[in-house]
């Protein structure tokens, strides 16, 4: 069996890495974009270069009428000297042909205007070159056309952006080495705001008061506030805990005590008549005491956090199966137990049926314990005008005077002259009906026994309820 921790995931390096890689994508776009721009403006440099050459040719020409016999070599020399690589020129007239030339430029990339700008094209044929052209009549003879044509390739325009981009990435690798150390700084700050509310759960605070605080940083807020409620939880799953253990030692203190001293009683004095009564006496508060854990234990049951969630449930369905299920009981215990509908149509409740079934079983109980022998106790089912669905139970049996009517419904409250019940049972019916926004109600029957009345909101076919029963 492995007993190692599993390994946790780091927080901390997963915002790194989370930051990291879009900060290393931002910096390569960043070197896409400088050797772009790099280039751009290499190409304005060197066609501002190549322009400058045309003209400087045109004037030379223009100033030094030997040139239409032949260039010097110094002055080619000049004309096609590159400190980049190799520069190609063209210089012809309409009446003399070429004067000087080291390549023949595509007549589509050439000027046809006579005394223009200087024309710039791009070609791709065997060489990928870029070409600055014009056309003028020379002063030497106006009636003569001459075009001179100065063309460079872009290999040393891609070599002087790469320059420029090999001399930014330093910059850039330092830029994103600063960044990276800015994010982890501030990470290391940003995580330690949560010091404080860490300090806090250690020492316990939030078992006494609330994490959600104005010092609880917006981002962790919901965190806090899902311990906060967890804890809430918590402290009312304690409560309910501590007042089961309460409740159970004031109820079976009694009874555990009545049966010690039987079983005394019985032990002392063997003759058969003692123990006859001692073991009857036995035989009831055995009875008694599980009545009372039984209780004690569904009580809890609904108290507890962990309720389960409301269901739109069909009452007209469920609850003649629940009373036919205690039919049974109803037969040993002597009473008549119906039930009765005034409305033959489906009634929808947003409750548990398991609870509802809890709430309707203490109902039946009490009316069992407390109508007694030859009474009669009806189940009734039926819907007011305002929606509110009404599950009552009603006995004719001897009923409870106003001022225990009033209190009805109190844990472990027992109407005088009662059978001795553990007084549970109206508070779990009261606690059931309270987790589904329900009310009871109390009042006399008709025929002067107790009407116990479970009010609850009807709910629609999408499951929304009324606020009617509230």
């Amino acid at each position: 069996m492995n007993d190692r921790a599993p390994r946790r995931t780091s927080l901390y390096r997963s915002l790194l890495v989370y930051l990291s890689v879009p900060l290393t994508v931002l910096a390569l776009i960043a070197g896409l974009v400088t050797y772009e721009m790099a280039r751009y403006y290499a190409n304005r440099a060197h066609d501002a270069e190549l322009v400058e050459q045309v003209d400087s040719v045109v004037n030379l020409m223009d100033t030094q009428p030997e040139t239409f016999r032949a260039f010097s070599p110094q002055a080619l020399f000049l004309i096609q000297y590159d400190p980049d690589g190799f520069q190609f020129y063209s210089i012809t007239s309409v009446h003399k042909g070429v004067i000087a030339a080291n390549f023949k430029p595509p007549v589509a990339s050439l000027t046809t205007t006579v005394n223009e700008p200087v024309k710039l094209s791009t070609i791709r044929a065997e060489r990928h070159l870029r070409l600055a052209s014009r056309s003028f009549h020379p002063k030497v003879d106006p009636s003569d056309t001459v075009m001179v044509t100065v063309a460079e390739s872009f290999t040393d325009r891609r070599r002087w952006a790469q320059r420029i981009l090999l001399l930014t990435i330093p910059t850039l690798l330092l830029m994103v080495v600063g960044l990276v150390f800015v994010i982890r700084s501030g990470i290391d700050t940003g995580l330690k705001q949560l010091d404080p509310l860490i300090a806090r759960l250690r020492r316990g605070d939030a078992l006494h008061k609330p994490l959600l605080d104005a010092d609880v940083p917006s981002e962790v807020a919901p965190l806090a506030s899902t311990i906060d409620t967890l804890v809430s939880n918590l402290r009312e799953a304690l409560a309910v805990q501590s007042r089961f253990i309460a409740d159970a030692a004031h109820q079976l203190r009694t009874p555990l005590a009545g049966l010690r001293l039987h079983s005394e009683r019985a032990l002392a004095d063997p003759r058969p008549e003692v123990l006859e009564d001692a073991l009857g006496h036995v035989a009831r508060l055995t009875d008694r005491t599980s009545r009372i854990a039984e209780q004690l234990l569904s009580l809890a049951r609904v108290q507890s956090v962990q309720a389960t969630l409301p269901q739109r449930t069909d009452l007209s369905a469920i609850v003649p199966e629940m009373v036919g299920e205690r039919v049974p009981d109803a037969l040993r215990a002597g009473v008549d137990l119906g039930y009765e509908a005034s409305q033959q149509r489906a009634l929808f409740a947003m409750i548990d049926a398991a609870a509802l079934q809890e709430a309707l079983d203490n109902l039946i109980d009490n009316a069992l314990h407390h109508a007694g022998r030859g009474h009669v106790a009806t189940v009734s089912l039926s819907q007011h005008d305002d929606g509110t669905i009404e599950l009552a139970m009603e006995d004719d049996g001897p009923g409870v005077d106003d001022a225990a009517l009033a209190r009805l419904g109190e844990r472990f409250f027992q109407v005088a002259g009662g059978n001795g019940g553990s007084g549970l049972g109206l508070a779990i019916v009261e606690e059931v009906l309270s987790r589904y926004g329900g009310r009871v109600r109390y009042a006399r029957g008709s025929a002067g026994g107790l009407r116990v009345e479970l009010l609850l909101p009807a709910a629609d076919a999408s499951g929304k309820v009324g606020e009617t029963a509230g």
